[in-house]
């Protein structure tokens, strides 16, 4: 149960001058009346003193027993007093702690610094009849009596003769600095051995084990041994016969340093009455205090003092005989933080026994003795548990009275009060800035300590800078040491003097309190290199001025600033941690979420301006790969924030001097690259504002240039080739960054190239293998004949009756060769026609049209103008398609194979008829006859659909029949518009009777006669002057057709393997091919090079270009867009060229559905 006390504090002022304050505190009338008495007291380093007290339990008359609760009363140093009572059933402490074993008690606490704990030890017995199953605990609890921890520390010690329980035997010793733990002593039941057990208690009140060590000693007691502090670890100092030895443990160290020799004589120790040791405060090392006999025994005791170093080597030792009146068997002495130290004694007061004398006196570091006053009497409780506090106090237990008990406090002599500046060191002459300076956190560049002696640097150890945020620990903001390669932070002004370098984001709070600590060590004598002590309190303490701007300028500053968005990157070390859980979405959130919060503590700020969006991307610019992780810094809400630009600062610095900064020993920012630190991402536009506009640029020249030439593929082409470049540098320079995308950009880029050539292969293919008509016609009529002649000799051989079964295989063998052969052939017929039906669709649909315009003429009245506009805006589409159509070289050639049609028919008709013969006598042959006849069928659709194409000539001179009797002028003039496209008819009579002539030159000589009057006929209706013009019109032509353009110049062929390349990027490409375009180059290898890009493309290669863009559409545009997307939304920052390839794939997307629309109709 906690009680809380109000306080009564009177402070007297004694005209007894060694007298400073007395503390008199009235405790609560009790049930039972009982005087509460001052059993023990300790204090902290800041001069706050812990009471026990204890009431004696009158019902136990045969041993001393108390009343079964702990009472703790805390006197602050403002003088409020308060506590707590703590039954031993909340406890769990068994009763016999509360009594006193030879005036012993086994129920003792300690003033643990951290969070101002106390550490209370007790006994655990599991008999309590059984001394040896008494066991050591622990317990940690705060001054509000909250229990926080249990530990068991060992077995109690027993003495085995007597098999007595003692108590206490055990010894706790504090730490230098309180927070660093403390080490426990105890002898070990039935052994020589003694156990050292260093612990530590860590913020949350547990206590941990340090290290163990095992001592074996043999001679002298226990009660003997010295066991202190010292400032890095602690020491045992024992008697061992004719010497004084010692060993020394690091802090968390269970080795022990090899065992030293402090002193030695010829003659044995009788007996060691008296042994204290503590570290020097004013001079170097450690001190001990000698107090003994000497064989042979005499009546005189000796007073050694002896100064020794932390590795054990001896520098001073001072021996004086007693001569004062203290009472040697209760002899004591505390070291004095102003130098010199304090010895004392106690003896029964002659007239009250519950009352004792209090004697002594102080002796400085040379024996030299200073009294306290001139009587240097005081009187104290029986108990007599006297304090030194830190600032040379002195505080005395009075005798209780009633329900009151007291302290008295006075000040002991400072030997070296010159030396004391007010930073709790007395090696410290003086600092820049002083304690309570006023500092520009803009203009300190550096801090200033001057000591009192020459000094040496020392390896780890710190020098401290801290921002006072009103909690025991502070904000760390800088810590400095001449190890870990930062000690280029650290120089000597002169052999008494250092400067510290101090970084920018340090001192980064207007207004604010700062400290410094200094680890002990971190200086040494120079002349010893001895460590000397540092700060470990608030002592020196300073101010950063306020923010001198006005409130209007403060509010623009902080206020009106963005948000910041920035980047940080791991180390190798951090990266590997990183990828360990990178795939665990809650582990790499609590990463980021851990991550931010350290960062916004370390600046500091409120966590809530340190933010993250939790993407990571990978560095490639350094070896190995490292992750670079988004922190962003949101603006100032209030005018006291701190503004992001000086977060951000400040940041950086933190980062990359992050081996003197709290960053460096965060869980999660030690992994944060110093090499890095905290970089802002610019705006995008900033950024990028340059390849803008020059893109920008580039496209609208390709638009110029496709306006000009009228050939919108030069744009796409353009494009396509933009975006593929892009696409190539993104994968060099952006997929590394992202997590898989590497890979996947490749496959991207690869597979649709792939893609692109196999259209662009197969495109070309295709033309280069287009066959003569009439020399296909020729072989599929000889094959016709031989699969007929076949047939006629297989029943010649049956009417003879020549049927044995070997020539009955063989034939059945020729004739599906042949079969095959000829449906193979169909094959080949088949697709020429398909292509020649493609190249004829124009021609078709110019046939539509003039039936339409035919069918208005005939219907035309004379007075109906509206019906003339509409013939008139018709004959304008026939010869706009007229005018495209005329502009290909041998456009209309295609027509020619009309007259063919009627032979191949004819074949086709007697082929099926030996098709369907085979089917009913052969059912061996029922699959291929089934596939010869699909081919036949197919070719006979062909024949009938190309049939049309020959109603263009009729329909072109009904129309030119009607419209003659036609009055508008405007008709007339569209009429006049048909005599070209009809003279190109005509050639194509001529030319294919001067090819039949010599065709049949060879097989008659009267046909030829026949030809020529068929010829002198047509020429008649032609004349010589319209022919001369029309190959004057040949000459103007603009266009060839593809497969023509391939075969006719060796520089096309050369240059269809560069497109064909180009196609790789998009089979659009070979649109460029009839573009107009003109290449020359004179005197190349002793030959010109004349490249005219006036190929028009095949309707099959259209086809293949309508299949190529629908597939581009679904293997490059769309994932391409989707990709760059997914980059955009998983890295931190982007550049360019992501953005870009996204404008040019939707441009590219739009453009290949144009392609899609244009070529499916």
């Amino acid at each position: 149960m906690k009680l809380y006390f109000g306080f009564l504090l009177l402070i007297i002022l004694l005209t007894i001058l060694p007298v400073k304050s007395s503390i008199i505190f009235e405790e609560p009338q009790p049930e039972t009346p009982s005087t509460p008495r001052v059993l023990n007291t300790d204090f902290y380093d800041d001069g706050t003193i812990v009471v026990r007290i204890i009431r004696v339990n009158d019902t136990t008359p045969l041993k001393i027993c108390l009343e079964e609760n702990l009472s703790i009363r805390i006197i602050y140093p403002n003088g409020t007093i308060k506590g707590f009572n703590i039954l031993s059933d909340t406890l769990n402490i068994q009763s016999f702690n509360f009594c006193l074993y030879q005036n012993q008690s086994p129920l003792r606490f300690y003033a643990i610094k951290t969070n101002n704990l106390l550490f209370i030890t007790y006994v655990v017995a599991l008999d309590v009849n059984n001394p040896y199953t008494y066991e050591d605990w622990g317990m940690v609890i705060d001054l509000d009596g909250k229990i926080f921890s249990k530990i068991r520390l060992g077995a109690s010690f027993v003495n085995t003769t007597t098999n007595e329980w003692l108590p206490a035997q055990d010894s706790i010793t504090l730490n230098v600095h309180r927070d660093n733990g403390f080490i426990r002593v105890a002898p070990i039941t039935n052994t020589t051995s003694i156990l050292l057990n260093q612990y530590k208690i860590n913020g949350d009140g547990v206590v941990q084990l340090l290290a163990r060590t095992y001592m074996n000693y043999t001679t002298t007691p226990i009660e003997n041994f010295a066991n202190f502090a010292t400032t890095d670890g602690y020491a045992i100092i024992y008697p061992n016969n004719t010497r004084i030895c010692g060993i020394f443990l690091e802090n968390g160290n269970p080795e022990v340093q090899v065992p030293f020799i402090l002193y030695q004589i010829q003659s044995p120790l009788s007996k060691v009455i008296f042994l204290s040791c503590d570290v020097t405060i004013v001079k170097f090392g450690q001190t001990c205090i000698l107090v003994l006999n000497t064989e042979p025994a005499t009546v005189q005791n000796t007073f050694v003092k002896i100064d020794f170093l932390s590795k054990g080597s001896v520098y001073n030792i001072t021996t004086f005989q007693y001569t004062s009146n203290l009472n040697v068997k209760d002899f004591g002495m505390k070291s004095l933080r102003y130098g010199g130290y304090f010895l004392f004694s106690t003896e029964p007061n002659i007239n009250d026994k519950t009352k004792h004398n209090l004697y002594g006196y102080i002796m400085d570091d040379y024996g030299n003795r200073y009294d306290w006053n001139s009587s240097y009497l005081f009187i104290t409780n029986a108990i007599d548990d006297i304090l030194v506090l830190p600032n040379n106090t002195l505080v005395i237990p009075q005798p209780e009275f009633e329900q009151t008990w007291s302290l008295i406090t006075t000040d002991l002599y400072k030997i070296e009060s010159a030396r004391d500046h007010g930073y709790g060191n007395l090696h410290i002459f003086s600092t820049t800035p002083k304690i309570s300076d006023i500092i520009d956190p803009s203009e300190i560049k550096s801090l200033i300590i001057k000591f009192y002696d020459k000094i040496d640097l020392s390896p780890n150890r710190n020098v401290t800078i801290l921002q006072d945020d009103g909690s025991e620990h502070g904000i760390i903001r800088q810590v400095i040491s001449i190890s870990n390669n930062n000690g280029a932070f650290v120089r000597f002004v002169d052999d008494y003097t250092i400067e510290i370098t101090v970084i920018d984001s340090t001192f980064n709070q207007f207004g604010t309190k700062y400290y410094v600590l200094i680890d002990d060590g971190f200086v040494m004598s120079a002349e010893l290199q001895e460590p000397i002590i540092g700060i470990q309190t608030t002592a020196w303490n300073f101010m950063t001025s306020n923010y001198s701007g006005g409130l209007t300028n403060m509010y623009k500053k902080h206020v009106n600033s963005s948000s910041i968005e920035g980047k940080v990157r791991l180390t190798d070390e951090g990266t590997s941690h990183f990828k360990i859980f990178e795939h665990n979405k809650i582990k790499v959130r609590d990463f980021f979420y851990n991550l931010t919060q350290e960062l916004a503590n370390a600046i500091p700020v409120g966590p809530e301006r340190i933010t993250t969006n939790g993407k990571y991307e990978i560095d490639t610019s350094v070896l190995p790969e490292r992750y670079i992780l988004y922190i962003s810094i949101k603006k100032a809400k209030e005018i006291t924030d701190t503004s992001v630009n000086l977060v951000a600062n400040d940041l950086n610095a933190l980062i990359q001097y992050k081996i003197i900064t709290v960053i460096g020993s965060g869980e999660y920012s030690k992994y944060l690259d110093d090499e890095y630190g905290y970089v802002t991402i610019r705006r995008w536009i900033d950024e990028n504002l340059g390849s803008l506009l020059g893109t920008i640029a580039l496209n609208v020249v390709l638009l110029l240039i496709s306006y000009l030439r009228k050939m919108f593929a030069i744009y796409t082409c353009g494009n396509a080739i933009e975006k593929f470049v892009s696409v190539i540098v993104f994968i060099i320079v952006d997929a590394p960054r992202g997590e898989n995308i590497f890979i996947t950009s490749i496959f991207f880029v690869i597979f649709p190239f792939i893609v692109n050539l196999r259209f662009a292969y197969k495109i070309i293919i295709d033309e280069l293998k287009r066959n003569d008509f009439q020399i296909l016609l020729k072989e599929f009529r000889e094959l016709k004949d031989d699969l007929l002649k076949e047939g006629n000799d297989s029943i010649v051989e049956k009417g003879s009756e020549k049927d044995n079964n070997t020539n009955e295989i063989i034939n059945k063998i020729d004739h599906i060769k042949n079969v095959n052969k000829l449906t193979k052939e169909a094959v080949i017929v088949r697709k020429e026609l398909t292509r020649i039906k493609g190249e004829l669709k124009e021609v078709c649909d110019l046939t539509k049209e003039l039936e339409v315009v035919n069918e208005l003429i005939e219907t035309l009245e004379d007075s109906d103008k509206r019906e003339v506009k509409i013939i008139v805006e018709k004959l304008k589409k026939i010869n706009d398609l007229i005018e495209e159509l005329i502009q290909v070289e041998d456009s209309t050639e295609e027509l020619k194979i009309i007259k063919h049609l009627d032979e191949l028919n004819k074949i086709i008709d007697e082929l099926k008829k030996v098709n369907d013969n085979e089917i009913e006598l052969e059912e061996d042959n029922e699959e291929i006859g089934r596939e010869f006849a699909k081919e036949l069928n197919k070719i006979k659709e062909l024949i009938e659909e190309l049939k049309e194409s020959e109603k263009l000539k009729e329909q072109l001179f009904k129309v030119e029949v009607l419209m003659k009797g036609l009055e508008e002028k405007e008709l007339i003039n569209e009429l006049e518009n048909f005599n070209n496209f009809k003279k190109e008819l005509q050639i194509i009579n001529i030319n294919e009777l001067k090819e039949e002539i010599k065709e049949l030159n060879d097989h008659a000589e009267f046909t030829a006669g026949h030809i020529k009057e068929i010829v002198i006929k047509n020429d008649d209706s032609i004349k010589e002057e319209d022919i001369k013009d029309e190959e004057k019109v040949q000459l103007e032509k603009k266009y060839r057709n593809f497969s023509k353009w391939l075969r006719d110049y060796k520089d096309n062929k050369t240059i269809i393997i560069i497109f064909m390349i180009l196609a790789g990027v998009d089979v659009t490409h070979l649109e460029l091919l009839g573009s107009k375009l003109r290449i020359r180059i004179k005197n190349l290898s002793t030959r010109n090079i004349d490249i005219n890009f006036n190929a028009k493309l095949s309707y099959a290669a259209k086809d293949d270009l309508f299949w190529g863009d629908v597939t581009n559409v679904f293997i490059e545009d769309i994932p391409t867009i989707f990709l760059q997307g997914f980059y955009i939304s998983r890295v931190i920052s982007f550049g360019f060229t992501p953005v870009y390839i996204i404008s040019t794939s939707i441009i590219h997307l739009f453009t290949n559905i144009y392609y899609i629309y244009k070529y499916k109709n």
